[in-house]
């Protein structure tokens, strides 16, 4: 009997390793700033370009100040051209610029009323109609490293930018 348990633990192990599928990676666009990289994430399709990231000054609408130890907000200048919409709002329901320094913090990017801001341009994205603007990070520890570009509502990646 105890060999027969045996057997069949053995069994189901070799036959479990055969058929679990193997871990892969997300396979996400990734390039370095200025590069535009196309994102297609459930038929939501664009060429997405994060040009630079530089200190800026606090925009309006920011809300609290930027915290310590830094005390400073950066700011990413970002250009999408919609290639398939399947609504207007689409973008600005979906995606997320995030940015990431090399310690592993995620920077969560703030709201503003500066009128050149990126969230204004993706609540109406139109096909073919290209539009820039601003997202705002308060950069409280390290420095942004690489920028991800995020589905708000699952967390998955849809592209990175490196810095470096």
């Amino acid at each position: 009997m105890r060999r027969w348990l045996v057997l069949l633990i053995a069994t189901m192990a070799a036959l479990g390793s055969v058929l679990a599928p193997s871990a892969s990676a997300a396979k996400i666009p990734i390039g370095r700033l200025g590069e535009p990289l196309r994102v297609d994430f459930k038929g939501l399709v664009a060429d997405v370009t994060v040009n630079n990231i530089l200190p800026s000054a606090v925009p309006p609408g920011f809300g609290y100040p930027p915290r310590p130890p830094r005390h400073q907000v950066y700011r990413a200048d970002i250009t999408i051209t919609p290639v398939q919409v399947p609504t207007p709002y689409a973008m600005a329901i979906t995606y997320q610029f995030r940015g990431v320094t090399p310690t592993a913090d995620a920077y969560e990017p703030r709201n503003s009323d500066s009128p050149d801001a990126l969230q204004f341009g993706m609540q109406n994205a139109r096909v073919g109609q290209t539009f820039s603007g601003g997202v705002w990070w308060d950069c409280y520890r390290d420095l942004v490293s690489n920028v991800v570009l995020l589905d708000k509502i699952t967390g998955t990646r849809l592209a990175q930018w490196n810095v470096a």
